[in-house]
């Protein structure tokens, strides 16, 4: 031995290094070559990344549905307890306050073309305290305030528009959905 490695090795290995390298290795660009064992991460096979997209995306979507779901729980929950308090309907509310008229003057979430500016928005009217800064927020008292608003307050100018009190719990029970 003449204590050179190189000149130990056989001419062909001297001539092409990456023999020594097992079969499942591969060299990678511009020359370097790099070899990684059958198991390692660096040799993950590349459709991985779109499994583990896929996964996510999977995952995503069962969350979004669960969000949803939750979403609409709530609701059902806000709409069975508007309707224990006001012994209203509260899915007969839009159309009442399409029909009498209530969306030209309130904004009001869920009641189409509700855009009104002239009365205040109705949104969130169920966590309000007072309702129209005169009386609290009761389901008596939104019903008494929608059938007859001048004997709430003479001041008003909210018009009477023949809503009767059947009708008015049925808009107090939507609109106590309002959170």
């Amino acid at each position: 031995m003449s204590g050179d490695p190189e000149r130990e090795l056989p001419s062909a290995v001297q001539q092409d290094p990456a023999r020594l390298l097992p079969e499942h290795a591969s060299p990678a660009s511009e020359g370097v070559t790099t070899r990684y064992p059958p198991h390692h991460p660096a040799r993950a096979p590349r459709h991985s990344a779109k499994w583990l997209a896929a996964i996510l995306g999977v995952v995503a979507v069962y969350a979004i549905g669960m969000a949803i779901h939750d979403r609409w729980q709530e609701r059902e929950y806000h709409a069975a307890l508007a309707a224990r308090m006001t012994g209203g309907d509260p899915s007969r509310g839009p159309a009442l306050l399409r029909s009498f008229g209530c969306a030209q003057c309130h904004t009001i979430p869920g009641v189409t073309g509700a855009r009104g500016q002239v009365g205040p928005p109705l949104t969130g009217i169920a966590n309000r305290v007072y309702i129209a800064g005169v009386v609290t927020n009761t389901p008596e008292n939104i019903v008494r305030w929608i059938v007859d608003p001048k004997a709430v307050d003479s001041l008003t100018a909210m018009p009477v528009v023949g809503v009767s009190e059947t009708q008015a719990r049925d808009i107090a029970a939507y609109l106590y959905t309002l959170r």
